[in-house]
C-alpha cells in the first residue's frame, strides 16, 4: 500500500514539475512595466503584433536596423517621453526636446512616421513587448523537436579577410607550380626531339571526362536543388507561367543534352593524330536550312503562346472589379481598401501627413496641412538664421569629445562651414512652398469637387496583413513613396516596380486560400508574402507583407471588422483596442 501510495506521489511530483516546468516557458521575462500596467502574456502578444506591424521594418530588438537598437530603451527614456515620441516625434523635436534632438540627428536625421492613433492601452503594450524582448522573452525561437534556433555570433570580419588572403596566395602558388611543370615538360620535349607528353590525348580525354562529371552535377543539381523550387502557384495565371516556363525548359533542355555531347565527344573523337587529316567540309544546305527551320518553329510556337497568355494576364477583363492600393515606402508596405462605397478615394503626394499617411484627399485634411507647413517654414527659417550661433556652439563643445562622438561633432561643424546644412534648409524650405502651394491650387481649382469627393473618407488601411478572397479577380494599385522599389509575391507569380509618381499594377485571382496551402505543403507555418524585391536601403531585407487569401465568408467576416480611415471611431474597450492595424511602419527610439 505505501510502495503503491510512493509511486503515485512520484508520478504526481513528476507531472506538476512538467506543468511548471513547460507552463513557465511561455511565462513573461518581466515581472513588472514601466508603463504601470499589469504584466500578462496577452498584452504582451498584442504589442508583439503592433511592434511587427509598425517597428520591425526599421527596427530590431538587439541590433541596429535603419534605427537603432530597442533593447532596453525603457531604461533609458521615461516612459512619458516614449510615448511622446511614439505617437509625434516630430512635436517633440519640434517642442526643443534636447533627447529628442539628439536621437533624430544620430540616425541619419530619418524621418520617422507618427503614431497618433495610438491609444494608451497600445502603447503600453508595444513598450511591454520591448521590455520583455528586452529581459529574453520571446527572443530564442523553439524548433521541431523542442531545441532553440540559436542566433550563431558574428564573424570576425578580420579573421575573414586573412582566410581569404591565405586562399589567394594558395591559388596563385598552385598556378605558378603548374606552369613551372608544363614549362619544364615542353623544355624536356625539344631536348629529346619527341613530345614527352602526348597533349592531344590528354586534354581529349579530359574534355571526355569533364562532359561526364558536367552531365552528372547536372542530374544531382536537380535532384537536390530541384527541391527547393517554389511549390505550385496559388493563382490562375501563376499556373500557366509555370506550364510555359515547364515547356520551355523541356525543349531548351533537350537541346542543351544533345549539343553539350557531341560538343565534347567530336573534341575527343576527332582530336588531332599524325598521320591524319581534317576533311574540309564548306557546307551543306540541307542541313543548314533543317537546323535554321526546327529552332524557329520551335520558337515562334513558343513566343505565340507567351504572347497569349500575357495578354489573358493584361487584358484581363475584371480589371478594377476589386481593387486594393498597395502603398510602399522604406521599409514597408501598407493597403487601402475601398470603404462602404466601393471606391477607393483619390489621392496624391502632396496630401501627406501625419494623420493622412497615404495622402488620400480628404478635404479638411488638406485644408489643416497648410497652416502646418506654414509653421514648418517659420520654424526653418528659424534654424537657419541661428546657425552661426549653433557653429560657434559646437566649436565651445568639441574640446574633451573622442572617438566617434568626436568624429560627428566635427562631421556637424563642417557641414555648417561648407554651406551643406544652410542649402539642405533652403531646399526644404523651397519644397515646403512648393507643396503649399500645389495643395491651395487644388482646393481652389474648378476640378477641386471632384478630386476632394469624400469616396475616401471609409477608405481602410492597413499595414499588418493584406486580405483578399479566393476565387476573385483583384486589382493591387501600388504607389510609392520615397525610392524605387519593386513589388513581388513569389506564391502568385506576380512582381512589379513600384515608382514614385508613376502608377503600377497587376492583376491576378487566387486559387487556393492560405488554410488550403498549409496543409497541401503540410507547413502549417506557411504564409504567402509581399516582399521587395529592390535593394532599397538598409532594412531592404525586412520589406514584407503577409497575405491572407480567405474563403469569401472569413474575408467578409474580416472587411466588415475593419473601420474607415477617417471616419469617426468610438472607444474600444481596453482589451481589444489592440487589435487595429491603420498606420504606416517605422519607429526610431533610442
Amino acid at each position: 500500500m505505501n510502495k503503491t501510495l510512493s509511486g503515485k506521489l512520484k508520478k504526481l511530483l513528476f507531472i506538476s514539475s512538467a506543468i511548471l516546468l513547460f507552463g513557465s516557458a511561455n511565462a513573461a521575462a518581466i515581472k513588472e512595466s514601466v508603463s504601470g500596467k499589469a504584466v500578462d502574456d496577452a498584452t504582451i502578444a498584442a504589442g508583439k503584433t503592433l511592434f511587427e506591424g509598425k517597428c520591425q521594418s526599421c527596427h530590431a530588438i538587439n541590433n541596429k536596423l535603419v534605427g537603432p537598437a530597442l533593447k532596453d530603451v525603457h531604461k533609458r527614456r521615461t516612459y512619458d517621453w516614449l510615448t511622446k515620441w511614439i505617437r509625434n516625434n516630430e512635436a517633440l523635436r519640434k517642442s526643443g526636446d534636447k533627447d529628442a534632438i539628439a536621437v533624430f540627428e544620430a540616425n541619419n536625421k530619418a524621418v520617422m512616421s507618427a503614431f497618433t492613433d495610438l491609444k494608451d492601452d497600445e502603447v503600453a503594450a508595444l513598450v511591454m513587448y520591448i521590455e520583455d524582448a528586452s529581459a529574453g522573452g520571446g527572443v530564442a525561437v523553439p524548433v521541431a523537436g523542442g531545441a532553440t534556433d540559436v542566433v550563431a555570433a558574428p564573424v570576425d570580419p578580420q579573421v575573414v579577410s586573412k582566410v581569404n588572403w591565405v586562399l589567394i596566395f594558395l591559388f596563385l602558388l598552385v598556378g605558378v607550380i603548374l606552369f613551372m611543370i608544363v614549362k619544364i615538360i615542353d623544355q624536356v620535349s625539344t631536348i629529346r626531339g619527341k613530345d614527352v607528353i602526348k597533349w592531344n590525348d590528354i586534354n581529349a580525354i579530359i574534355f571526355l571526362i569533364f562532359m561526364i562529371v558536367g552531365f552528372i552535377v547536372c542530374v544531382w543539381e536537380f535532384y537536390v536543388h530541384g527541391k527547393l523550387v517554389l511549390p505550385e502557384a496559388a493563382t490562375e495565371h501563376g499556373r500557366k507561367l509555370d506550364q510555359m516556363f515547364d515547356i520551355t525548359l523541356f525543349f531548351t533542355g533537350f537541346v542543351f543534352v544533345v549539343t553539350e555531347f557531341l560538343l565534347f565527344w567530336f573534341a575527343y573523337k576527332y582530336r588531332g593524330r599524325k598521320g591524319k587529316k581534317a576533311f574540309f567540309y564548306s557546307h551543306n544546305n540541307k542541313i543548314e536550312a533543317l537546323w535554321t527551320l526546327i529552332p524557329a518553329v520551335v520558337l515562334t510556337v513558343l513566343v505565340i503562346g507567351g504572347l497569349k497568355t500575357w495578354r489573358g494576364i493584361t487584358n484581363n477583363p475584371e480589371r478594377d472589379k476589386f481593387n486594393v492600393e498597395v502603398f510602399g515606402y522604406q521599409f514597408g508596405w501598407t493597403a487601402r481598401y475601398p470603404g462602404d462605397d466601393g471606391k477607393l478615394g483619390k489621392s496624391n503626394w502632396n496630401l501627406i501627413s501625419n494623420d493622412n499617411l497615404l495622402g488620400v484627399a480628404i478635404k479638411d485634411r488638406a485644408e489643416n496641412l497648410i497652416p502646418v507647413l506654414e509653421q514648418d517654414i517659420k520654424d526653418l527659417e528659424k534654424l537657419k538664421k541661428e546657425l552661426p550661433e549653433k557653429l560657434e556652439e559646437l566649436k565651445t563643445t568639441l574640446g574633451g569629445l573622442v572617438g566617434e562622438e568626436r568624429k560627428v561633432h566635427l562631421d556637424k561643424i563642417a557641414e555648417i562651414e561648407n554651406g551643406t546644412a544652410k542649402s539642405d534648409l533652403e531646399k526644404t524650405i523651397s519644397n515646403r512652398t512648393i507643396q503649399i502651394n500645389r495643395i491651395k491650387v487644388s482646393l481652389e481649382t474648378e476640378n477641386a469637387k471632384a478630386f476632394y469627393d469624400n469616396t475616401g473618407l471609409d477608405d481602410i488601411i492597413v499595414n499588418n496583413e493584406i486580405h483578399i478572397p479566393v476565387n476573385k479577380t483583384v486589382t493591387f494599385k501600388f504607389r510609392g513613396r520615397d525610392v524605387l522599389h519593386s513589388a513581388y509575391i513569389p506564391m502568385f507569380r506576380t512582381q512589379i516596380n513600384v515608382v514614385p509618381g508613376l502608377a503600377t499594377e497587376v492583376v491576378f485571382k487566387a486559387i487556393e486560400t492560405t488554410k488550403d496551402k498549409k496543409e497541401k505543403l503540410k507547413k502549417p507555418d506557411f504564409e504567402y508574402w509581399l516582399i521587395c524585391a529592390k535593394i532599397c536601403g538598409a532594412a531592404h531585407f525586412n520589406m514584407k507583407l503577409k497575405i491572407v487569401v480567405d474563403t469569401e465568408a472569413d474575408y467578409k467576416k474580416w472587411i466588415s471588422s475593419q473601420e474607415g480611415a477617417f471616419t469617426k471611431k468610438a472607444e474600444a474597450p481596453a482589451e481589444e483596442v489592440i487589435k487595429k492595424d491603420t498606420t504606416q511602419k517605422t519607429l526610431v527610439i533610442n
